[in-house]
């Protein structure tokens, strides 16, 4: 399966603390712009988003009825909530190594990668994730802004969809079956900036594209089929957007 996310999602938690911020001044800097961050500073954060996101579905038949088909689908991903930990520490004045822990939940629209058409509850996914961030000079007014460049690598567990109904062509009758995919990797490319609100806090904006490194992958069984299978292969990708804070120390 692949899922390509097309509709806004994101946390009403993140959004309100965003909006408090902007509906506030930043407070008067203490020290000269980022002396207080650097090489030996760890942080910690939190963020939140919007995902445009999708996955390729791609299912052959292995047996039974199903025996020589294949087929794909592109199947659109609409986010519903995520968020994300983050913990950093700074090696040099400019590199940030860390991770995240994230987490997502997707309200999948229909897939049909074969004759019959597939459709899910709303799942979640975990995403633990390898980071580093290279961040540049300082600019803007008082040089509060610094962009950021940075690669990330995640490992996502295995994917449980629940029950998921499958509509045959007549004259077969619907059923439910389990479905729970395996375990894939992905590669990030991110850019942003952050703006230094205080001493040791910044907001921070950004996106990030996400292709698979290593595809999901679930054989399925379809009883109603006399107990045909198909191997499923889910490579998901897109661009997520992204804004948050981190705390410095």
């Amino acid at each position: 399966m692949k899922h390509r996310v097309n509709h806004l999602g994101g946390s009403l938690l993140g959004c309100a603390a965003l909006f408090a911020l902007g509906a506030c001044q930043a407070p008067q800097l203490q020290n000269s712009p980022w002396s207080q961050i650097g090489e030996g500073t760890s942080t910690v954060g939190m963020s939140s988003g919007w995902a445009f996101y999708s996955a390729e579905m791609t299912a052959a038949g292995t047996s039974g009825a199903l025996l020589g088909e294949y087929g794909s689908d592109n199947v659109d991903l609409p986010p519903v909530v995520g968020g994300a930990l983050k913990a950093s520490h700074f090696v040099s004045d400019n590199i940030a190594l860390g991770g995240i822990v994230e987490y997502r939940r997707f309200d999948p629209d229909p897939a049909s990668p074969l004759s019959a058409t597939l459709l899910a509850d709303e799942f979640d996914t975990v995403h633990w994730i390898l980071t580093s961030r290279y961040f540049f000079e300082p600019f803007g007014a008082e040089d509060r802004w610094k962009p950021f460049l940075g690669i990330d690598f995640s490992y996502i567990d295995e994917v449980d969809f629940g029950g998921v109904t499958v509509d045959y062509p007549a004259p077969f009758p619907s059923e439910v079956v389990n479905i729970k995919a395996g375990a894939y990797t992905t590669w990030a490319l991110v850019a942003g900036a952050s703006y230094l609100w205080s001493d040791n806090m910044t907001v921070d904006f950004g996106g990030f594209y996400e292709v698979t490194d290593k595809a999901g992958e679930v054989t399925l069984t379809f009883p109603n089929l006399g107990g045909a299978t198909a191997d499923v292969v889910v490579e998901p990708e897109g661009l997520i957007l992204f804004a948050g804070l981190t705390f410095y120390f």
